[in-house]
């Protein structure tokens, strides 16, 4: 890995910010350094399209039945 390249992109990314390029550049570093393959941002979904399903009713029965969680003052208020 060129380390001048490495401290460049790290000032860089904290200052004014990076190219999409760049950023691309500095993931392959940082996996480098770190033994992880890389995949860059491009590979992945965007979050806003991922989605996931509800919860099923009998799904939320089963976790208000946890004994870590407790009922939501408004829940509580409403069952009174």
């Amino acid at each position: 890995m060129d380390e001048q390249r490495y401290r460049e992109l790290i000032h860089k990314r904290d200052t004014s910010g990076l190219t999409a390029r760049e950023a691309d550049e500095l993931g392959k570093m940082l996996a480098e350094r770190d033994g992880r393959p890389y995949s860059g941002a491009s590979g992945r979904d965007h979050p806003e399209a991922q989605t996931e399903e509800p919860y099923s009713e009998a799904e939320v029965k089963e976790l208000k039945q946890h004994p870590d969680v407790r009922e939501a003052p408004e829940e509580s208020e409403q069952a009174s």
